[in-house]
């Protein structure tokens, strides 16, 4: 019966949906009514707070053997989720199954409620992706770890310790087949190890775009952890101080802007100078920037501090150090999740070069000079003349042109634009013209062979 019951549950919803009518089914609220919450049958009196698309949270009391169940919408009592089966127990660690119903006369048969059955402090997590709901008790205590390993089958059952920074978070850059990825406690499994898991069972190992929930702890050598479903690079976060688990699967950035009181134009993103990192084409993982950085160059607004902007927006991820005020020179780890609006300090003026590999979150900034370098055709690394010669190779650029006079071996050229297009390749030369009518701008040309493999920045 309770099968047939969710059968109908699935084929109203799935008419709902496709219809898009006002009875589908709503990811922005939940309530909680009923016997069993301090605010009974009041619509409104216990709203659940969103913590991800579709997935919710509560905190607080509930009344052994009393009712309740969940509410979709303020619009009346019309959207109803509720449990299989009449007054099912809910118990603290099971996953249990909702159901959905558009039906302001709900029928009894279909009406049904949870219970608990003992009053205490709990904490509700209802995830309307899987229809599912989850309950623990709130405020227990969890002797969390100094160090995590992660192992699974999708790693070939390896085990990684986990990179922790400072007492702020751990992070780990993870490549992942199709499988499930576990967190523990020790570097080899054995009878002492704790396994540190999902608020649901089995979820995918980013679960949503912002979502984060506190590690639960088992025993369980068969427990699954986090699933993987599409095979790809991820980032998992665990927060040092609550203990909050979230992940994302990874993709490269194409671009990046410095924003600060050193800058040219001081906090302006959108002004449209030298503020925009370029992808080098080589590393996928890693954007570069070059120019000059000033203390106080433009007013006294932080005058020797700079972050960076991920999009041209102040809502968007940003990019911080862990600690205001860290040295840039150097390599630091950047920061993505939440922690402040920290940034990193300049301590001379000059000519940098700034290189953010997104995938590690690090940030590594040079200092070249303290003086313009020429740019008309330089070596990554290497101050620029109007032809570049290093290792036998000459690369002169100029008068919209990128031509290769002389190399001691074949070589395959690419010719780059600033976004990482490319504009121009020749296959096996060692001597010709690659690119020709370039338009005035800045360019990266590629030259890679058997024993040369160098990149130029070149300006046109």
């Amino acid at each position: 019966m309770n099968k047939l019951i969710s059968l109908l549950a699935a084929f109203v919803f799935s008419l709902s949906a496709f219809a898009g009518m006002s009875n589908s089914i709503e990811y922005t609220r939940v309530n909680i009514v009923g016997p069993a919450v301090k605010g009974g049958w009041d619509y409104n009196a216990t709203p659940m707070s969103k913590i991800g698309y579709g997935v919710f949270t509560w905190t607080g009391t509930l009344k052994g053997g009393e009712q309740f169940k969940f509410m979709n919408s303020n619009d009346g009592w019309n959207k109803h989720i509720v449990a299989t089966s009449k007054d099912e127990i809910l118990k603290e660690g099971e996953i249990h199954h909702l159901d959905f119903y558009a039906n302001k006369a709900l029928p009894d048969m279909l009406d049904n409620k949870f219970i608990v059955l003992e009053t205490g402090e709990y904490n509700l997590t209802v995830d309307l992706m899987s229809m599912s709901v989850c309950l623990k008790k709130a405020g227990a205590a969890v002797d969390y770890p100094q160090k995590y390993y992660a192992t699974g089958s999708a790693l070939d059952d390896k085990v990684i310790e986990l990179t922790r920074i400072g007492d702020f978070e751990f992070k780990q850059a993870l490549t992942c087949k199709a499988g499930n990825v576990i967190l523990m406690d020790t570097p080899v499994r054995g009878g002492n190890t704790r396994y540190f898991i999902p608020v649901f069972e089995d979820v995918d190992l980013s679960f949503g775009k912002g979502y984060s929930s506190t590690l639960g702890v088992t025993s369980d050598s068969d427990t699954r952890g986090w699933s993987v479903t599409v095979p790809g690079d991820y980032m998992i976060y665990i927060s040092c101080a609550d203990h909050n688990y979230s992940g994302r699967k990874y993709q490269p950035r194409k671009y990046l802007y410095i924003v600060g009181g050193c800058c040219e134009v001081s906090w302006n993103y959108d002004d449209g100078s030298n503020n925009c990192f370029f992808p080098d084409p080589e590393k996928p993982d890693e954007l570069v920037w070059e120019g000059e950085l000033r203390i106080g160059w433009k007013g006294n607004t932080e005058p020797d501090r700079f972050k960076i902007l991920t999009e041209k927006s102040w809502t968007d991820e940003t990019y911080h150090p862990y600690i205001g005020d860290t040295d840039a020179e150097g390599t630091t780890y950047i920061r993505t999740t939440d922690g402040g609006d920290t940034k990193w300090r300049i301590t001379r003026d000059g000519y940098y070069r700034i290189t953010a590999n997104t995938r590690t979150e690090t940030l590594t900034t040079e200092y070249l000079s303290s003086t313009p370098p020429d740019m008309s055709c330089e070596t990554m690394g290497t101050a620029g003349v109007e032809s570049a010669d290093t290792d036998g190779v000459r690369l002169v650029c100029g008068n919209s042109c990128v031509e290769l006079l002389l190399s001691p071996e074949p070589l395959d050229v690419r010719v780059y634009d600033y976004s990482g297009m490319t504009v121009e390749k020749r296959n096996n030369i060692t001597t010709g013209v690659v690119a020709d009518g370039l338009s005035e701008g800045i360019y990266l040309v590629s030259l890679r062979g058997k024993t040369i493999n160098q990149t130029y920045k070149v300006k046109i």
